[in-house]
């Protein structure tokens, strides 16, 4: 069964291109451009893997993280953050979520991406996330 990953982006183009590299790599992809209806989405699919903007309007995608990780029931699924927003190196996510008890995104890349990291990083968490549910 191909792992699900739901990518939350406003930006059209960003989507689309998300999409080809994960469906390249044989990954079923869902995508949505708000916050609203990717909460709705989450419940649909169940993903087991989340890429996630954080700039948005209307609601940022770490309104729509603090949410979904206070969730029982989805607060284990790996979260990468993708934004143009901030610099890789530069990002702090404790600036910007005080709260302890919200733990910190697996990962986090700077667009443009690179596809090579993408990739890897995705396949990482994936991994990890098997290994852990064998290990329960």
């Amino acid at each position: 069964m191909k792992k699900k990953i739901l990518i939350i982006d406003d930006e059209p183009d960003v989507i689309a291109y998300l999409m080809a590299i994960l469906q390249a790599n044989g990954y079923e992809t869902y995508s949505n451009s708000n916050v609203k209806n990717g909460l709705e989405l989450l419940h649909d699919i169940k993903p087991d893997l989340i890429c996630l903007d954080i700039m948005m309007p209307h609601e940022t995608g770490l309104s729509f993280y603090k949410r979904f990780r206070q969730n029982e029931e989805f607060h284990q699924i790996p979260v990468i953050i993708i934004s143009g927003a901030i610099e890789s190196g530069k990002f702090d996510f404790r600036n910007y979520v005080k709260d302890d008890a919200i733990k910190v995104p697996e990962a986090y890349l700077e667009k443009p991406i690179n596809v090579d990291e993408f990739i890897q990083s995705v396949n990482h968490l994936l991994e990890t996330k098997q290994l852990h549910r064998s290990s329960n």
